[in-house]
């Protein structure tokens, strides 16, 4: 028995002896069988299969299953262009990504911008370009930063996907010419004053002082027995107890989502910012989790994981919406807060109770930075012998 050349046939047909028999007469090596139902199952060689196939014409015969080297071949024969297209397919997305499709430098100035593109150009590292290698690229950084050291503070080259990115500093001087010559800080909204730290100017408010929107707090004129000596930016913190009132409504039923654990994968394709899904989805009511496999400027290809969720409805108690509110309307005023900045105090000033919702109306107090610089105006007072002058020549 040649090992490399066995197959499994199946011949259907209910009348199992007689199927036997005709494969006796054509002298059909027959290595093992088995009766299963309406079918007969024989092991023999693929010659024989072939010969099977060719004079028992009146029975449904197929290659039911190849056994060893020869299974292999079979499924190379069989598989071939899926198999050369799916080798072909990996070399060019291995190359794909690991080309330049584009280049993203991070700074507004163009001679700056063009500076990079030229030094980049030097090292092979432009569009249509195979990517480097991690250590080759802080090679590159030194040689550009050593090659441009009065122009560039710092440098970074790295790769996003298909997309060389240059995050870079430019070398600057230290000057004040962008700072006005001369302004005040003032208040920005309605608050009281509740920390004040001045670092120039003079201060014209204190602590626990009430200030109104656009008031100076801080103000750029530096004077002495009541004369201006000078003229400065004034600088200062300044942090106040700003007041707000907001408003929230809560409904009774609050509807929540619960995955089932049913989970189903499918092939989405982004072109800009149309989404597709290649295979219709088997789930109704879901949630993509995406996976991205491949992304060119706009158009991605990704594996779409949807979980399936069913929704959940809950009635709140009273106190549950009441609570609920609070926190709502805590949060609205906490996003508009920086880390230093908090929320001091919070009272319910209104509270109204229907069939479907609760409505409330809080005063919510809070310490904020409301110190802002503004430019100021510098008016030019008329010596006496100015005014004097005018009025000779007026007459």
């Amino acid at each position: 028995m040649k090992k490399n050349n066995i197959v499994w046939v199946k011949i259907d047909n209910k009348n199992y002896y007689s199927i036997l028999t005709k494969l006796n007469d054509l002298n059909i090596t027959i290595y093992d069988n088995q009766k299963n139902k309406d079918e007969l199952l024989i092991k023999t060689t693929l010659d024989d299969y072939l010969k099977i196939k060719k004079y028992l014409i009146s029975y449904k015969v197929t290659l039911y299953e190849v056994l060893g080297a020869l299974k292999l071949s079979y499924i190379i024969k069989k598989y071939i262009v899926f198999i050369l297209t799916t080798i072909l397919s990996i070399c060019l997305l291995f190359l794909v990504n690991n080309m330049i499709f584009k280049i993203d430098i991070k700074t507004p100035n163009k001679e700056i911008q063009e500076l990079l593109r030229e030094e980049l150009k030097k090292y092979n590292l432009d569009i249509l370009k195979l990517k480097k290698s991690h250590k080759k690229i802080e090679v590159i950084v030194e040689d550009i930063l050593k090659n441009n050291k009065d122009t560039l503070e710092w440098l970074e080259i790295k790769f996003d996907g298909l997309v060389l990115t240059v995050n870079v500093t430019e070398k600057t001087k230290t000057n004040t010419e962008d700072e006005p010559p001369f302004c005040h800080v003032v208040a920005k909204m309605d608050a009281k004053i509740i920390s004040l730290n001045m670092y120039r100017g003079t201060a014209l408010k204190e602590i626990n002082d009430y200030v109104l929107k656009d008031e100076v707090i801080l103000s750029g004129e530096i004077t002495f027995n009541d004369e201006v000596k000078k003229r400065v930016c004034a600088k200062g913190e300044i942090y106040g107890e700003v007041w707000y009132k907001v408003n929230v409504t809560v409904p009774f039923v609050e509807k929540s989502i619960e995955y089932t654990g049913k989970n189903r994968y499918n092939l989405g394709i982004r072109i800009n910012d149309n989404n597709y899904r290649v295979f219709k989805s088997r789930i109704a009511t879901k949630k993509d989790e995406i996976i991205n496999l491949y992304k060119l400027n706009d158009f991605e290809i990704n594996i779409l994981k949807e979980k399936e969720y069913v929704e959940k409805y809950k009635n709140l108690t009273e106190e549950e919406a009441y609570n609920k509110g609070i926190k709502l309307a805590l949060e609205k005023i906490q996003l508009q807060l920086d880390e230093n900045e908090e929320i001091l105090l919070k009272k319910v000033l209104k509270k109204e109770v229907n069939d479907s919702t609760i409505y409330l109306e809080l005063f919510v107090a809070t310490k904020e930075n409301i110190g802002i610089t503004k430019v100021a105006d510098v008016v030019e007072e008329e010596s006496p012998d100015d005014s004097e002058l005018n009025k000779q020549s007026i007459q």
